[in-house]
């Protein structure tokens, strides 16, 4: 091989190239990188030609009394909506860095029509919105129908644990609720604000713990659906969490948090299969004092004071290359979440687990140094495992052609998520409640256009109902009649398994329990049965890439 050869990417162009998304000047600041950046470069480009299509409707207003209040929502369409719902008290000044705390009542009619304002994190959060440490709100989508109480779905959002936000134009739940489901979005805090541990943060609280504060939101909002879901349809024993990345994530630690026991009663981890967590609390509190002390805090005589009071762009800067994300801080995350799940202590729901079939091409999004040769490639996978490299790229080769950009993100799909998604699978199914695998496989035509494939989040258009994300540039005209009947197939899918825990029915194609065969729906453009693609790689993987136990290092997954 000739270390400087290029690879070339399926257009014919260098893999360096591909790396960057298509049209945008967005790069990484210096520090960034990972889901969150990946995810910001998209939405600038897929959420602005969504939200052009979205169709103003006449409006009518419709109340609803909650524990704290009386809400003013809105019917439109069939679909009755309330936005910006608190459902925890701003976790602002003294209670930054806290866990969240019960809202105010307020005596008024509150109006309920509008997104609240999304959690802090670079950029605003995504077109249109407002960003602010005061962001514990949520949205709720209904049929305008009322009948009898109907299954919840409430989705946790990706990006990272850094960006992202329940008010995103694609997670709109209109489509969703037409389909006679209640569906929820919220926001949590994200990065150096949801979780930040730090020595004194851990001796005030009453749980020795700091860190999670927000997965703790991801705790509030549930216990808020389960006090007031049913004033809006909603049946409280039916409560489904879907997450996608890291809301997929989230969704494999809720379901091994005895926090979260009963809050529940079905989940869905897509593409964010359990893995371990990369960090103890004794390490995290250690960044955290690092912190403190970069922003002169350490030495002051209150030094959560001192925190407190600093503003958000100090904190973000002094955090940038930190690992901010869940610790095993021995409360929420009591030990390490591979254990809980290899011993069959998760609680015990229905699961769905999944991923998509190029999620490696979106790891190339915003890289900071991209990989454009064969050695940019070797290099890459030796770094990846700590022995056996040779067998790897045996395994996954850098070719002469377009299969050497391929074998790439093969690599780095297999590697980062389809390998979790197995052994996922396999822990959950040996439980007693039933588990479903699936594999997306479609490429949509705003996906054939960018070159990337049935990448990752490509499968939330179709889940949502919001196809005009799937679609070239927001034209609608770009679908296929097969985009259409899979994203119909999908939320039935899902809301059958909301409804019942089997997501079967309806005629559609037969979707078998996980089991020692290991079949997987296949979700395409034909929905069809198979097993995972490159089976002998994963086997590979797992024996040569294993994650560490949680020791204080990174999690080279969230890099």
């Amino acid at each position: 091989m000739v270390g400087g050869r290029r690879l070339p990417s399926p257009r014919g162009e260098s893999a360096g190239r591909v790396s960057r998304p298509r049209r945008t000047d967005r790069e990484p600041r210096k520090g960034e990188g990972g889901d969150a950046v990946r995810r910001a470069v998209l939405c600038t480009v897929i959420c602005a030609w969504g939200a052009l299509t979205v169709p103003v409707l006449a409006q009518e207003e419709v109340r609803v009394e909650i524990d704290a209040g009386e809400l003013a929502g809105v019917r439109q369409g069939g679909i009755t909506m309330f936005k910006g719902i608190p459902y925890a008290a701003p976790p602002v000044g003294p209670l930054r860095w806290r866990p969240p705390q019960p809202v105010a009542p307020w005596a008024r009619v509150r109006a309920a029509r509008r997104d609240g304002p999304v959690a802090r994190q670079p950029g605003a959060g995504g077109p249109g919105m407002v960003a602010s440490e005061d962001c514990l709100y949520l949205n709720i989508w209904r049929p305008a129908q009322e009948g009898e109480s109907r299954p919840v779905m409430v989705f946790i959002h990706g990006g990272g644990f850094a960006t992202g936000s329940g008010s995103e134009p694609l997670y709109d739940g209109i489509e969703l609720a037409k389909q006679g489901v209640v569906v929820v979005t919220f926001n949590y805090r994200l990065g150096v604000i949801g979780f930040l541990a730090h020595p004194l943060l851990t001796a005030e609280s009453t749980h020795a713990s700091s860190g999670n504060y927000g997965l703790l939101d991801q705790v509030a909002a549930l216990e808020w659906v389960q006090r007031n879901i049913h004033q809006f349809g909603g049946d409280p024993a039916r409560v489904t969490i879907f997450g996608e990345s890291a809301g997929g994530r989230a969704v494999s630690l809720l379901m091994v948090s005895p926090l979260a026991d009963g809050l529940f009663h079905r989940a869905v981890a897509q593409s964010g299969a359990v893995r371990g967590v990369s960090t103890l609390l004794p390490a995290r509190e250690q960044a955290g004092a690092r912190l403190a002390e970069a922003i002169g805090c350490a030495d002051r005589p209150d030094p959560l004071r001192c925190l407190r009071a600093r503003p958000f762009e100090e904190l973000a800067t002094a955090a940038v290359g930190s690992d901010t994300g869940p610790v095993v801080d021995g409360w929420l995350i009591p030990e390490d979440p591979r254990v809980v799940y290899a011993e069959g202590r998760q609680h015990d729901v229905p699961m769905i687990i999944g991923g998509n079939a190029d999620e490696g091409t979106f790891s190339m999004l915003g890289r900071r140094t991209p990989i454009t040769t064969v050695a940019d490639y070797e290099a890459y996978v030796r770094a990846s495992v700590a022995t056996g490299a040779d067998e790897v790229l045996a395994r996954y080769p850098a070719g002469a052609d377009a299969e050497g950009y391929q074998t790439l993100t093969r690599f780095d799909t297999d590697r980062g998520v389809a390998r979790h998604a197995r052994q996922h699978g396999r822990w959950a199914s040996a439980g007693r409640a039933s588990t479903y695998v699936y594999l997306f496989a479609r490429v949509s035509p705003h996906h054939r256009w960018t070159g990337l494939g049935a990448t990752h989040t490509a499968e939330l258009p179709y889940l949502f109902g919001n196809l005009q994300f799937a679609a070239r540039q927001g034209r609608l005209s770009t679908l296929e009649l097969a985009d259409r009947r899979l994203s119909q197939a999908m939320m039935r899918y899902w809301i059958q398994f909301a409804e019942t825990g089997d997501p079967n029915g309806d005629g559609r194609p037969v979707w078998p329990a996980y089991a020692d065969d290991e079949t997987l729906l296949v979700l395409d453009g034909e929905i069809t049965t198979g097993a995972w693609p490159r089976s002998d790689g994963l086997d590979l993987l797992d024996r040569l890439v294993d994650d560490p136990p949680p020791d204080g290092t990174s999690d080279p997954a969230r890099r």
